[in-house]
């Protein structure tokens, strides 16, 4: 049975030491390739009992480094992020259901080439806690899967035995830690 958290009003500022922004993406039919931002912000509001999540990344931080053409492809290239003139990916959330240690449903927009489309994912949130220094600190782990072609990174290569050489449902996850602003 679930119970639902307390009233938490005010603002969380992300731990950035202590939190991830992920992806994975079938590649070759026979592995997932994973990767991560290290440039990201993320802020939790919460006010009467409604929370809203604002999230980013910046593309240049992403993961892949070598080869360098490969990381230029995806980065800069105009079949992936396009860096240049879409240097941010962001979300914002329009509503999220917090409830004490159970899976909570995120609805919001994800930013990715300029393009804004819908996304619900899958949270589990961890209520406050405080820290050994006085610090309260919260919880969200976010889990969605969306179709790449939907922000228009529709690159392809068939494989020679069939099938695609790189899967269109990337599965993208935040782990979050944030500390209460005082």
């Amino acid at each position: 049975m679930a119970t639902t958290t307390p009233v938490l009003d005010g603002t969380y500022e992300l731990d950035r030491t202590h939190s991830t922004v992920q992806f994975a993406v079938r590649h070759a039919g026979v592995s997932t390739f994973r990767g991560s931002f290290v440039d990201f912000g993320a802020r939790l509001i919460i006010e009467e009992g409604v929370a809203v999540l604002e999230a980013g990344a910046a593309v240049q931080s992403i993961s892949i480094v070598d080869p360098p053409e490969f990381r230029e492809h995806v980065v800069q290239g105009n079949d992936f992020f396009a860096a240049d003139a879409h240097p941010r990916i962001v979300f914002e959330s329009a509503r999220i259901d917090l409830v004490e240690d159970a899976r909570s449903t995120v609805y919001g927009g994800l930013e990715i080439r300029g393009v804004r489309r819908p996304v619900t994912a899958m949270a589990t949130f961890t209520p406050p806690t405080e820290d050994p220094f006085g610090n309260t600190r919260i919880g969200l782990a976010v889990n969605a899967t969306i179709d790449r072609r939907g922000w228009g990174m529709d690159w392809q290569l068939q494989l020679p035995s069939g099938g695609d050489a790189l899967g269109w449902d990337v599965d993208v996850s935040a782990h979050l830690e944030f500390t209460k602003d005082v």
